[in-house]
């Protein structure tokens, strides 16, 4: 038999076309009228005596067994092909059931999954909105000083209250404010007491008024309890026309934190020499809230103690208000202001002058005096 051919690949789409070509020249070399051997083998040699046979016969049969061997070729190659075929196809087949399998398994999982999606609650997107700003605090309006004003606590000392006399200077200038205030007259024993009350509710005085003009007993202790208020923030206006005598007591040390020194008594002097001239013009004192004081009008001739002249200490920081004499701004006053206007010491005798200037110039003193306490306390 003809050696094995080894297995040929061919495609499928070539199967065909071999075939028809196998069995067509297998139908060609068989005799007419025969069928197709059942074998593709040829059938046993018989012995016979005829004699060998010719070239031409010999011929034939290669001819014929070439034919029978490239039909068995064909046929086997057919059955490989055939084999060929089923197994593709049955591979094909089993890889369609595979990736049908996979893709059932993929569409089962798939859904599945949106099942329990849908039945889960679906979380809200989470919001970018800006962090919430604390309120802002609202800010209290901050109340006026003239709203301030009425409700300003005052304490007055008044000595002249004990002279049923004259008119009381330094309660008119109040009283033509609308001003109201605590009133203790000329009584030490009362002023003393509102003294260490610290004012109403222990709030402290918005305001004092030490008016010492009819040569009364406030010395000593009083100027301590007026120094303690200053301390604590008070406003103070003193009228204190005995310095000469008691400035080395207690009132010096409201003198020197105010940075004035005691030039002299003032003393039996002509009335030229009893006017009174404005040395810091510039100062709210003669302008707020009246305008266009004068004090060169004196009341009389006075003889005896007029009251005493002061000076600017070194480095002081004093205001001068009043002065007995023309263009001297450092000596010889009569009024100075102290502590931003907080504090005011006035050394000359309210009486001795006008009513109607001098009650207008206490308002002046009170007013600005005030402002310096709200300015203090509001700032």
């Amino acid at each position: 038999m003809p050696a094995k051919l080894p297995p040929l690949r061919i495609s499928l789409r070539n199967l065909l076309p071999l075939m028809l070509l196998a069995l067509l020249l297998a139908a060609c070399n068989l005799p007419a009228g025969q069928p197709p051997a059942a074998s593709p083998l040829p059938p046993p040699e018989q012995p016979s005596a005829t004699p060998a046979p010719t070239e031409d016969a010999q011929a034939t049969q290669d001819a014929l067994q070439t034919q029978i061997a490239q039909a068995a070729q064909s046929t086997l190659v057919a059955q490989q092909v055939a084999e060929m075929t089923a197994q593709a196809a049955s591979g094909q087949a089993q890889d369609a059931a595979q990736s049908t399998q996979a893709a059932i398994q993929t569409q089962v999982a798939l859904a599945a999954q949106q099942t329990v999606q849908a039945q889960q609650p679906t979380a809200a997107p989470p919001t970018s909105s800006p962090p919430t700003a604390a309120p802002a605090a609202t800010e209290v309006p901050q109340e006026s000083f003239d709203d301030w004003l009425p409700t300003a606590s005052i304490l007055l000392y008044e000595d002249m209250a004990g002279n049923f006399n004259t008119t009381r200077y330094i309660k008119a200038a109040l009283d033509g404010l609308g001003l109201r205030y605590v009133d203790v007259g000329d009584a030490l024993g009362n002023y003393k007491d509102q003294l260490l009350s610290n004012g109403p509710g222990g709030q402290g005085w918005d305001l004092i008024i030490s008016g010492k003009e009819l040569r009364t007993a406030v010395s000593g202790e009083f100027y301590v309890y007026l120094n303690d208020a200053l301390n604590q923030g008070s406003s103070v206006i003193i009228e204190e026309w005995d310095l000469d005598a008691i400035g080395a007591g207690k009132v010096s040390t409201i003198l020197s934190r105010c940075g004035v020194e005691i030039q002299s008594d003032w003393w039996n002097k002509p009335t030229n020499e009893q006017l009174l001239w404005a040395v810091e013009g510039s100062n709210p004192i003669f302008h707020y809230p009246n305008e266009g004081i004068s004090l060169r009008n004196p009341t009389g001739y006075w003889t005896g103690d007029l009251g005493d002249l002061l000076r600017l200490a070194p480095g002081s920081k004093a205001v001068p208000l009043w002065s007995a004499r023309t263009n001297t701004p450092s000596s010889y006053l009569t009024a100075v202001a102290c502590l931003d206007n907080r504090l005011i010491i006035q050394t000359y005798s309210t009486h001795d002058y006008g009513k109607d200037r001098i009650v207008r110039m206490w308002q002046n003193y009170i007013y600005n005096a005030l402002q310096a306490r709200y300015n203090l306390t509001h700032p």
